[in-house]
Formats: structure tokens, sequence, C-alpha cells
């Protein structure tokens, strides 16, 4: 990274923060309940797709700290199998090879006619770092599985798949309240704005930010894309899908550096977490904006993705006393 391209990241990182809103401790606030949806799996929900939920965790076997503070865990409510209440994003990269998705598309379709029907299903392309929308959000899954095209297969056609999921959750295409929000990206990763070989992506740092604003979670497929890549390029890219899927407190789907021989694995996976997630409550933490937050159990056995930030919206001065 030149010297320019350091001072532009610098002032861009700066802008980002204030309009976020991060603000330093402020001792004399206090912050409302904060919220965020978790994925939680035993061991055996993890090696066996469709097993129980874990219907006896309690929100006190539960910690959560902010930093090194620690947070109380208020609540932890399991959310509906059947997806209700629940928009669901598929995110299609207009610059992936047709022959590489092909293959995938019909197992794509299969996935979302199986959802349950409670569920809201939209579809959407990446192109030139913004979203195109095929499909609003909508309970027929068969109609959104026809909505489903081969990508128009031009190289540089998403210009970031990074910056276009920030276009897609600030400009999230339904305004009807839901109790979840997920996108499942399918792409190579590769920022064409950031550079392909850059490890320190801004926009994928923006991304982060903006869908944990928006209570996005964010989940991926690695499809090779156009041209030849390099191992340390696909490498970078992989690394930056699995940043803002693990941030986010969703997951990253990859065979190695090649394109999978199948998708349907992989989608019976996401479908086994979304069936296994909780919103959870914490008390009020001492900032707003974006905070840090680290959830963790000490029950034997237990998986839990969560996000490793959380979004604190609304920041209140305590009342005065009388």
């Amino acid at each position: 990274m030149n010297l320019e391209q350091s001072i532009a990241r610098t002032i861009g990182l700066a802008l980002l923060s204030a309009s976020l809103g991060i603000a330093a401790s402020n001792p004399s606030g206090t912050s409302d309940p904060a919220q965020m949806v978790v994925t939680i799996r035993s061991t055996a929900i993890r090696s066996t797709p469709g097993a129980g939920p874990l219907d006896h965790l309690e929100a006190s076997e539960l910690t959560a700290s902010e930093g090194n503070t620690r947070v109380p865990v208020v609540s932890l409510n399991r959310l509906p199998i059947d997806l209700t209440d629940t928009q669901l994003f598929i995110f299609l990269d207009d610059s992936t090879p047709a022959a590489t998705f092909g293959t995938h598309l019909p197992e794509l379709k299969e996935f979302l006619r199986a959802l349950p029907a409670p569920g809201q299903i939209a579809i959407g392309y990446m192109r030139n770092g913004s979203f195109v929308l095929a499909q609003s959000f909508s309970t027929n899954h068969d109609q959104a599985a026809k909505a489903l095209r081969l990508p128009m297969s031009m190289p540089g056609a998403n210009g970031s798949p990074y910056f276009a999921l920030s276009d897609l959750v600030k400009h999230w295409p339904s305004k009807e309240p839901s109790g979840r929000r997920a996108v499942l990206m399918l792409t190579d990763g590769v920022d064409g704005y950031s550079g392909p070989a850059i490890v320190d992506d801004p926009y994928a740092d923006a991304a982060i930010n903006d869908a944990l604003k928006e209570g996005v979670t964010v989940y991926s497929i690695y499809l090779r894309g156009p041209g030849l890549r390099s191992t340390w390029v696909t490498n970078v890219a992989q690394s930056r899908l699995a940043a803002v899927s693990d941030e986010t407190g969703g997951y990253a789907y990859f065979q190695g550096f090649s394109n999978p021989v199948t998708i349907s694995p992989f989608l019976a996976d996401f479908q086994d977490r979304l069936e296994n997630q909780y919103r959870v409550t914490l008390e009020a933490l001492s900032q707003k904006g974006v905070q840090p937050i680290k959830l963790r159990t000490e029950v034997p056995g237990v998986n839990i993705e969560a996000p490793t930030r959380i979004y604190v919206r609304y920041f209140r001065k305590p009342a005065r006393s009388r």
C-alpha cells in the first residue's frame, strides 16, 4: 500500500466511524439492551444435520464480554425452525463463469423450493459494485427459484462483492420488519476495487460494519471467478469472505482453492444453521456504535457462532434523580 492509499484509507475509516456514530465511552449515558442472532449447535447436531435443538441451554450458561467488561445475558430465545419472520437474500456474482455456476443452478433451485414456506426469499446479482434485484422478498419459493439465472459471465462485472454487499444491506429491498435477516453470497470474493492481492481491504471492513448496523448475518460459498487466479489471490479472497462471515455471525464455505463439485452439502449445512439459531439479549453496553463482543459457554460439546462485534443503536442518558 503506497502513501496515498494509506492516507485515503485512514480518512475513509475516519469517515466510516463518524457515519456509524462510534463514540468514546460515556459514563453518564446508557444503551438500551442489545440483541444479536447466534447459531448454537451441539457436537451431535453438527455431525448429524436435522438432530434436535439445544432446548436445555439457559441464558445463565452463556457469558458475554465487551472487551474486558462482563455483560450479563438477559435472555436466550430460540428462533423458529420454520424460518417464520426470516428474510433470506440469495446474492449471486454476475462475473462468475456460467460454466462454473451452471452445475450448481439446479442444486440451488432445489434448496430454495425445499425451504419452509414461512421464510421470505429474494434473489439478486452483484453488478458494478451494487446489487440488482431479480426477485423481491416472497414466501413463494418456487417463484424465487424461477428467478435464478446463469450469471452474465462478464469479468469484473461485480466490481467488488463487498461494495455490492454494503449497497444491499443499506438499501435492503423490504420495508417489512423481520426478526432475522441473512445473506448467502456465491462469489469468488475477489475485490476489483481494492486490489485482488491486498490483504487489508477497506471495502470488506465497511461491509462488515454495514451488515452489523443493519442486523444482517452473512454467509458465503466460494465459486471460482473468471481468469487465472494465483494461490495467493485465492487465499486472500477466501480470507476476506471468511472475515465478513465470521464477524457477522455467519459462515463461509470452501472446498480448497477449487470449485466445489457440488454445493448441496454446503446448502444442507447452511439450512441446519438457520434451524439452530437463537436471539441473545444483553444488558446495556457501555458505548454506542459498533462494539466488540464475545459470547461463549462452558457447557461441554456446545458450539456457538456469534458476531464478533455488535451495533448499539440507541444510547440515552439516565433519568435525573429528584
